[in-house]
């Protein structure tokens, strides 16, 4: 595959899962455990495809340091959304707005 195309969808995945409008299709179409997994998947062939591509232009390689850094950032958005759910936010309303 040439590198331009995949860098091209390491950059697409990267705009789908990076608006929470892409995780919000992941997770009602599949569920909580298969919309997780699929989202992180995604992520991680995002990543994947860009580390894949070979440059030794200077410009082209930001553009793939960018692509894996973000999509190996966005990969972990459901593991912290999850954790913060479950162990955060009933603390925070407990101690700050004393609801609970």
């Amino acid at each position: 595959m040439s590198s331009k195309l995949l860098l091209a969808i390491s950059f697409l995945i990267i705009l789908f899962n990076g608006f929470p409008s892409g995780y919000i299709i992941f997770l009602e179409r599949l569920g909580t455990l298969y919309g997780n997994l699929l989202f992180i998947f995604t992520s991680l062939m995002g990543a994947l495809f860009a580390f894949l591509i070979e440059t030794n232009n200077k410009h082209a390689k930001f553009y793939v340091t960018f692509c894996i850094i973000s999509n190996l950032i966005i990969a972990c958005y459901p593991v912290f959304l999850q954790f913060s759910a479950k162990y955060l936010m009933p603390s925070l309303l407990k101690h700050v707005l004393f609801i609970f």
